[in-house]
């Protein structure tokens, strides 16, 4: 078996990476590529796969490059975590759109920091797709670089590569469910449904009861009314603590009205719909670029880590490591171990729409679950998407391919009718000058733009 990484510096996710395939036999004897287009980042992960290989007696064959064509010949699996411009161009994606009104959490999806990130990336995803095509036609691309869905939908539409997009984030919501409720997960049965960041929650069952309305009464306890939760407590033999901050105000407001609870959090979803932003989150400040303001505080100590282990002087715990960083890469060794044993297993992907949700369009990226199993990932469809929450959802995708031509063309004109097009806008000339200022600021990680 052969496993490429690309973008093998990313510390959010290929140190767990490896540290999961440590831990399990199925792995041993692997051929691991790495690459990364930084010399410096690729030689400490290289040092960190090579310590530990050597010292558990993995037999790891590690080939390493800058150049992802010395790497994938004959992949089986290809892993993109990818990030160009780094946090730099991040910090721009964010940054630059504040100074015209825009507030943005997160700014890797939606908004502006979406598009301007989408514009780096697209054409490096398409690459690889298309030396995939030419170097490993067998292997499957499973993409974890955001905007994920565009990304994914670039891949499949204009390369005979299969790229699968993986995103922990429906679990994320049906463990925020359960936790606001005060249950086991096993006790609990979930439908999710939509687009990556701007999910659903479609169906809820609590020990196979509809459980939207002790949800509901959970959040209600939660704002000081305890008395409805006190009788489901009593009916469910709930024991378990709620999760104390449980209630995020803008995903609250948007099932309470609209019938259906999204995910994977506020600071994801408000880029959906930032026009309720303001009448929703309190402390603006702190919402504005607060991902970030999380990488910095977190990143640093998780690379210094790496560098004590990759350099000999931290012993090799690659297992609390691995649950340190649990995030995306354990969907991914999920999804493997169910394939390996033909387990039937249900995991969320993002694939291209195959009449999974009837009512958005073919061949736009979708979120679904999927079982899994030795003949590979089959997605399941969840049916129409309610009324109420559908018109959102097509807004956005209707604007995907738009996207994509204007990365592919290095069409600023294209980028600026996409921003134009996407919710955040209310004022077309602003739209124009922060399309216009966020590619010339981000110019030199935009060939296609000069």
């Amino acid at each position: 078996m052969k496993i490429v990484i690309i973008g093998a510096g990313s510390v959010a996710f290929t140190p767990a990476l490896l540290s999961g395939f440590s831990a399990d036999p199925r792995y041993h004897g692997a051929t691991i590529g790495l690459v990364d287009t930084d010399p410096e980042v690729l030689s400490l992960v290289t040092r960190f796969a090579h310590r530990i290989t050597d010292e558990l007696g993995l037999n790891w064959k590690i080939e390493d490059s800058t150049d992802r064509r010395d790497v994938l010949p004959g992949s089986d699996i290809v892993t993109a975590s990818v990030g160009v411009g780094k946090l730099d161009a991040w910090v721009l994606d964010v940054g630059i759109p504040y100074k015209h009104g825009y507030i943005q959490p997160v700014g890797d999806t939606s908004g502006p920091g979406g598009l301007g990130r989408a514009l780096r990336h697209i054409p490096v995803l398409v690459g690889i797709g298309k030396d995939m095509e030419e170097l490993c036609p067998q292997g499957i691309l499973y993409n974890f670089t955001n905007p994920l869905t565009v990304l994914t939908q670039a891949v499949n539409k204009l390369t005979n590569t299969k790229c699968v997009g993986l995103c922990i984030g429906p679990d994320l919501t049906w463990n925020h469910l359960c936790r606001v409720i005060g249950v086991e997960k096993s006790r609990t049965s979930a439908v999710l449904g939509g687009i990556n960041h701007c999910h659903w929650m479609l169906d809820f069952k609590l020990d196979g009861q509809d459980a939207f309305p002790v949800f509901s009464a959970a959040l209600d306890e939660l704002n000081g009314n305890p008395s409805e939760m006190e009788k489901f407590r009593t009916r469910y033999e709930i024991k378990r603590p709620q999760e104390p901050n449980g209630d995020q105000p803008l995903c609250t407001a948007l099932y309470r009205t609209l019938g259906y609870y999204p995910g994977p959090g506020d600071g994801h979803v408000a880029e959906f719909f930032p026009q309720l932003i303001h009448s929703t989150i309190k402390d603006l400040d702190v919402f504005q670029g607060e991902a970030i303001e999380h990488v910095k505080q977190t990143y640093p100590i998780l690379t210094r880590k790496m560098e004590d282990i990759a350099s000999g002087k931290s012993p090799i715990e690659t297992e609390s490591f691995a649950r340190e960083m649990a995030w995306e890469h354990t969907q991914l060794l999920d999804i493997l171990v169910a394939q390996f044993d033909d387990l039937g297993q249900i995991q969320y992907v993002n694939v291209p729409n195959r009449g999974y949700i009837p009512n958005l369009p073919e061949d736009v990226v979708v979120e679904v679950p999927a079982r899994v199993d030795a003949k590979g990932i089959h997605p399941i469809p969840t049916g129409n998407l309610p009324e109420s929450i559908l018109p959102y959802l097509q807004h956005k995708v209707s604007s995907l391919n738009l996207i994509i031509e204007a990365a592919m063309e290095g069409s600023r004109r294209k980028a600026a009718q996409a921003l134009i097009n996407d919710p955040y806008t209310s004022d077309i000339s602003e739209a124009v000058k922060t399309t216009n200022e966020l590619i010339d600021v981000e110019l030199k990680y935009l060939p296609r733009f000069n």
